[in-house]
């Protein structure tokens, strides 16, 4: 649970994963890490330079990011290895299987409120999630 109102409940691993999906549509920096996190998420997570940096040194050692050098001094710039694409492929299909989990528990809490026009469109956003 967040420690207050302004901190978003992220699942682990998911910046991790937000690194390789954008460092498999370009080279990035972890700056370039630090600014599309929070678009891609309304502002509502900056993730801290001490976590961003810390992930792309491990998924550099790990291999599943590359290291472009770019002859600037002190830039560094990554993109995603095969590995790295392959591991996010992998990840998508248990994010499919727990998104859907999440939005039959959303439908639940909607019935419970009695709220049946949110219901019905949780239960049809649930039925296009493929979980095979």
């Amino acid at each position: 649970m967040p420690k207050n109102a302004s901190e978003v409940f992220a699942p682990k691993g998911l910046l991790k994963m937000l690194i390789l999906k954008i460092a498999s549509t370009k080279p990035v920096t972890g700056v370039d890490i630090m600014a599309d996190v929070p678009k891609m998420t309304e502002d509502l997570w900056l993730p801290s330079p001490g976590s961003v940096y810390y992930l792309l040194g491990e998924l550099v050692e790990n291999g599943l990011l590359l290291h472009i050098p770019t002859g600037e001094p002190g830039l560094k710039r990554y993109v995603s290895s095969e590995k790295g694409k392959l591991s996010l492929e992998n990840f998508k299909l248990d994010v499919r299987k727990n998104l859907y989990r999440q939005l039959v528990m959303l439908r639940v809490l909607s019935d419970l409120a009695e709220n049946d026009s949110l219901s019905e469109t949780i239960s049809s956003i649930a039925r296009k999630i493929s979980v095979r």
